[in-house]
């Protein structure tokens, strides 16, 4: 991460915190300081803890960027208590700001508010070219594509997402993975059981992973536990279609540039997959609406205005 940001020419100040002691409090707090930071945006329980306990030691306002991928926000007695330093909440989507406040209620005693998270519409377009430059550089022809985006891990449910396009065979499409992750010897293993054809990838540049989108016929995405859904954003920002689950925050990024299934039924999620792929003009359409609202939506530039607006709230 750190050696990202410096590569976009971003400065970078790496600290040698590993816990959320005083002493890493006191760290913190000196650092600040010598960089005259009034603001913290904390995005990991541990972050907040540490970040309450070093508001102790230097004054700066502490707000909370939830992103946190599971099924119930964190609500020990230790984050209830550092949460009343907490001056801000941002979540990434109204159904989970609703979802934690539920949950969660401690966590809606300070101002909240929704910002989407923001993708490059730039580096992620509509681009025929690169598509099939992709497809041609890795031999996928014409047939169809399903692209997943994500680690390999629990949460994405791939072993889920095996079972389901194992109902479409005999002639079930290619799968392509980018990512990797802990699990992906087990997913290789189920897919070859399965006899499904599956291609992964690893990691992807971003210009590669646009014409990776503008390559597959649609993106598929069964994780459930999603703050947000980055890849369906970036899917729709190419104008591809989305084929996902209807649980977490997904269906409310999605809005209108795909088709939902019911999470917990992968017999509905291969008939709805099927007969997507079975109608090009029904797959047009939903890329174009999801383009349009990936543009209206989640653009860097309203990322950018929306969080200056909501953390000039805090220099008071």
């Amino acid at each position: 991460m750190p050696a990202g940001f410096a590569a976009a020419g971003l400065p970078v100040h790496e600290l040698p915190i590993h816990d959320t002691g005083l002493a890493e409090a006191k760290i913190l707090a000196r650092t600040l300081k010598q960089l005259e930071t009034d603001v913290l945006i904390a995005e990991k329980p541990r972050d907040v803890r540490l970040g309450a306990l070093a508001s102790l030691v230097r004054r700066f306002a502490l707000a909370y960027r939830y992103t946190v991928n599971r099924a119930v926000p964190p609500r020990d007695p230790v984050m209830r208590l550092a949460y009343r330093r907490v001056r801000l909440t941002i979540f990434s989507t109204r159904s989970g700001e609703a979802d934690v406040l539920r949950l969660a209620p401690f966590m809606g005693r300070p101002p909240h508010r929704v910002i989407y998270e923001g993708v490059d519409v730039k580096v992620f377009q509509p681009d025929e070219g690169s598509g099939r430059a992709f497809r041609e550089r890795y031999g996928f022809a014409d047939r169809p594509l399903l692209l997943a985006a994500g680690a390999v891990e629990w949460e994405k449910r791939y072993d889920w997402m095996l079972e389901a396009l194992a109902r479409l065979q005999p002639a079930a499409p290619t799968l392509v993975i980018r990512g990797s992750g802990s699990l992906a010897a087990e997913i290789r293993a189920q897919a070859e059981r399965l006899r499904l054809e599956v291609r992964f990838l690893g990691f992807l540049s971003p210009a590669e992973l646009a014409a990776a989108y503008n390559a597959a016929t649609c993106l598929v995405h069964t994780g459930d536990v999603e703050t947000f859904g980055l890849a369906v954003a970036e899917a729709m920002a190419c104008g591809r279609p989305v084929v996902a689950v209807a649980s977490g925050a997904v269906p409310e990024v999605l809005g209108g540039g795909g088709v939902l299934a019911p999470r917990d039924d992968p017999a509905a999620f291969a008939r709805v997959l099927a007969e997507l792929l079975a109608d090009p003009e029904r797959r047009a359409a939903l890329g174009a609406t999801g383009r349009r609202r990936a543009v209206e939506l989640f653009s860097l530039e309203r990322l950018g205005r929306e969080y200056s607006e909501a953390l000039e709230t805090l220099r008071g």
